[in-house]
């Protein structure tokens, strides 16, 4: 199966949208920051997984991680490869992701991530999917310099 992994348009707002509710995650923030999301696609154009960035300045966060059973190892990786590339054509320096997933550390450290001493740190404070984060017990947070 080919899977084509391209940053969302105004056209892909809704799907991104659909596809974030029925995953159950926050929807807050993406249609003003669509451009900052990835999408991926079947080759019947099947939205199949997304990833986004929530911007303040040169500090990122990572967003929507929804990815299809479909999906290997490999595909996450290269989907996070694009974002990285995103992220940098965004001129961001510093990309932040949360989790309560202590399972994924080690993929995100083979990514290049480094756990935070504090589970919330202070530049995060304005994001809101940050906000939204912040009730869930026991989160990490993980930091990669660009």
């Amino acid at each position: 199966m080919t899977k084509r992994i391209r940053q969302a348009t105004q056209e892909d707002i809704y799907k991104v949208i659909g596809f974030l509710v029925k995953a159950g995650l926050s929807t807050e923030g993406v249609k003003g920051t669509i451009d900052c999301f990835l999408v991926v696609e079947d080759e019947d154009e099947n939205l199949i997984g997304t990833l986004g960035i929530e911007m303040r300045g040169t500090t990122g966060l990572l967003r929507s991680l929804v990815v299809t059973p479909q999906f290997d190892s490999e595909e996450i990786f290269t989907l996070f490869q694009e974002i990285f590339k995103l992220a940098k054509s965004k001129e961001l320096t510093q990309l932040y992701l949360i989790t309560n997933r202590k399972a994924s550390l080690n993929f995100f450290e083979v990514l290049g991530f480094q756990q935070e001493p504090q589970s919330f740190v202070d530049e995060l404070k304005d994001f809101v999917h940050a906000k939204h984060l912040s009730t869930v017990d026991n989160l990490l947070t993980m930091s990669l310099q660009l």
